[in-house]
């Protein structure tokens, strides 16, 4: 007798970690809930607004279409405040819903890194445009990232930088995170193997920093003809405004992580001529982009921005791979890792190694409104 009760309790608690693992199946489920772990308060939230929009909006379309096997698709958002300490608490609410069957977040790196184990023990599958190249170093196999890593964004505007702009003495100002620290490194180090040279670099903290006039004034003492900024539109508009004031005539480049309009409101007329990195632009099409736009603007009655466009590859990505392969958390998986050549409205999406490979646009402000650039890298 207690043999058959041992093996009985062995057994109930197989089933009960194969909840945990895999999600319950579709026959148990009564909705479809699809997590967004994103910052929705704080210095980034223009970005998780941004994204929360557009997984809603690609949810709307298949919910008007009957939902999947006969659900409903949920989305439930969880605020990360763009904060590492706070990313495991998200997840670990996310995690305690079988209902939940994937996440799309995080988008601070920092956040992503402290979070990504808690998913991946709960066989969560995640689909991040964080760029850090940890994110995806094969430790988390729940983990896919839809956007370029820091290394390959570095390396291409390094090349941009010198190549095409022909630029030669660079300054880096930088964000002290993953984020900046990663950018700045890989920057400078393919920046330098071209022949440029960096002559000077600074660092500030995101969402407390201010000032910039004192690492601005030890930039501009360096007479450098580019200054590469690692950090977010916030920071980044302080940043052209004080340089203006302090007489610092210098050519700006930055990453994915000002693209937003939030930064052109912040920055006026300073912000002009800025360039940065882009994996979305409505004037670049690909199949659905159009049609994409074209709902985004009638819904919120705005354009979407790269990290709306994302997200909204990320989402139909999920959807898809739930009506392939059913109702659960390890069919979406398996559909992320066979999948190639996903017709995304921001350009076709393979995973390998769980990591997307795609090319960026060089984005600018003229005329107060985002464009593309007039230059743009090679493909």
């Amino acid at each position: 007798m207690k043999k058959k009760r041992l093996l009985s309790g062995l057994l109930i608690g197989l089933m009960a970690f194969s909840l945990v693992g895999c999600g319950v199946s579709g026959d148990d489920i009564s909705q479809i809930v699809i997590g967004s772990a994103n910052p929705m308060t704080g210095d980034s939230a223009q970005f998780g607004d941004m994204k929360v929009k557009a997984i809603q909006l690609a949810i709307d379309e298949v919910n008007e279409k009957g939902g999947i096997d006969g659900k409903k698709v949920k989305l439930e958002i969880g605020d990360d405040t763009g904060n590492p300490k706070e990313a495991p608490n998200v997840a670990q609410k996310f995690a305690s819903n079988d209902e939940l069957l994937a996440v799309i977040g995080h988008w601070n790196s920092s956040c992503t890194l402290a979070a990504r184990g808690i998913y991946d023990s709960s066989g969560i599958p995640v689909i991040t445009d964080s760029v850090n190249k940890a994110v995806t170093d094969g430790t988390t196999p729940y983990v896919f990232r839809v956007s370029l890593t820091d290394t390959d964004q570095a390396n291409k505007l390094a090349e941009y930088a010198y190549k095409k702009l022909g630029k030669k003495n660079a300054a880096i100002l930088f964000t002290a995170n993953d984020f900046g620290t990663g950018l700045k490194n890989d920057f400078t180090k393919k920046f330098e193997s071209l022949g440029g040279n960096i002559v000077g670099t600074e660092t500030y903290f995101e969402g407390q920093s201010k000032d910039f006039s004192p690492q601005l004034t030890k930039i501009k003492g360096k007479n450098p003809d580019l200054l590469f900024i690692a950090g977010y539109y916030v920071e980044t508009a302080l940043i052209a405004q004080q340089s203006k004031e302090l007489g610092l005539d210098v050519d700006m480049l930055g990453t994915e992580g000002i693209s937003s309009e939030e930064l052109v409101k912040l920055g006026g007329d300073a912000v002009e001529g800025i360039k940065f990195t882009g994996f979305f632009h409505p004037e670049v099409e690909f199949p659905g982009t159009k049609e994409f736009v074209k709902a985004f603007r009638e819904k919120y009655n705005k354009d979407p921005d790269t990290y709306g466009a994302l997200a909204y590859d990320s989402a139909k990505l999920i959807l898809e791979g739930l009506k392939k392969n059913g109702v659960s958390r390890d069919g979406i998986k398996k559909y992320l890792e066979e999948v190639k050549d996903f017709p995304g409205v921001a350009g076709p999406v393979s995973f390998k190694n769980n990591a997307a490979s795609r090319n960026i646009i060089i984005l600018t402000v003229k005329d107060g409104k985002i464009v593309p650039a007039d230059i743009q890298p090679d493909k």
